[in-house]
């Protein structure tokens, strides 16, 4: 039986910040490092509490350049001041891609305001993180219209469907069909389903994430641990399959 430590980790996918109701919940940048001396996690990829936050990622990537991954979390109704904020924090400011969360913004993950951020991430050859799981505004198909209007561009599927089966099963129709989407983990409801993206999505393309400070780092990372896999396996969904995805920037 493995350890929660016993694997090397990227964590492709955690916050800091101050959630009100229903979440009534905060973490910060200590927190963050924190787990991630526990459980053995190389890198984090860090996205603030929404999208007025983005300043707190910059700070948190200054007090850990080498663990921190920063991407900002970019609101599309805002539309051309969001799209010349992503611009000027990837070109300026180091940041490695974009996340949106449609849901908490009002918006469909396939809107056209949603394209000007994906053609910026391809532009600069950093990756797009899509939360999914919610309708009306967050569904895999959503997010399969878009990646497919943007085929050069990299998404990742934030949750792979999220905590209901049906969204989790469409998460991995999705992904079989466009090549340009990686699932990860956080959030997901069953062991088999992410046993199953593994299997038939492909061995390369499923990743792990926390989604600090919403889950219990232990479940995410047991999870995993009871898919029927094996270490080579384990290997590949907690480091090898994000190492290569972000390649160079993990620099």
């Amino acid at each position: 039986m493995y350890e929660f430590s016993d694997f090397k980790k990227i964590d492709m996918h955690s916050h800091i910040g101050t959630w009100g109701n229903p979440f009534n919940f905060s973490g910060d940048i200590n927190l963050v490092i924190d787990l991630m001396d526990k459980f053995n996690i190389e890198k984090t990829v860090l996205c603030p509490s929404d999208s007025s936050k983005n300043a707190d990622i910059l700070e948190a990537y200054e007090k850990a350049k080498n663990k921190i991954i920063p991407v900002p979390w970019i609101d599309c109704t805002k539309e051309q001041a969001a799209y010349d904020e992503l611009e000027y924090l990837i070109r300026d400011k180091g940041c490695k891609g974009a996340k949106i969360q449609s849901l908490f913004d009002g918006y469909a993950a396939d809107s056209p305001i949603v394209d000007p951020v994906a053609e910026i991430c391809e532009s600069y050859n950093v990756p797009f993180f899509v939360h999914s799981g919610h309708e009306p505004f967050s569904l895999p198909w959503q997010i399969g219209l878009l990646a497919e209007r943007h085929p050069k561009c990299k998404f990742v599927m934030l949750h792979m469907g999220h905590g209901h089966g049906i969204y989790v099963e469409a998460a991995q129709t999705i992904a079989k069909r466009y090549k340009n989407i990686w699932l990860e983990t956080s959030g997901t409801s069953m062991t088999a389903q992410i046993f199953n993206a593994y299997k038939n999505v492909g061995n390369d393309r499923v990743m792990f994430g926390l989604d600090t400070p919403f889950h219990a780092p232990e479940v995410e990372i047991q999870k995993i641990l009871s898919c029927p896999l094996k270490e080579k396996d384990y290997e590949n969904i907690f480091y090898n399959n994000a190492k290569n995805f972000l390649g160079s920037l993990l620099d």
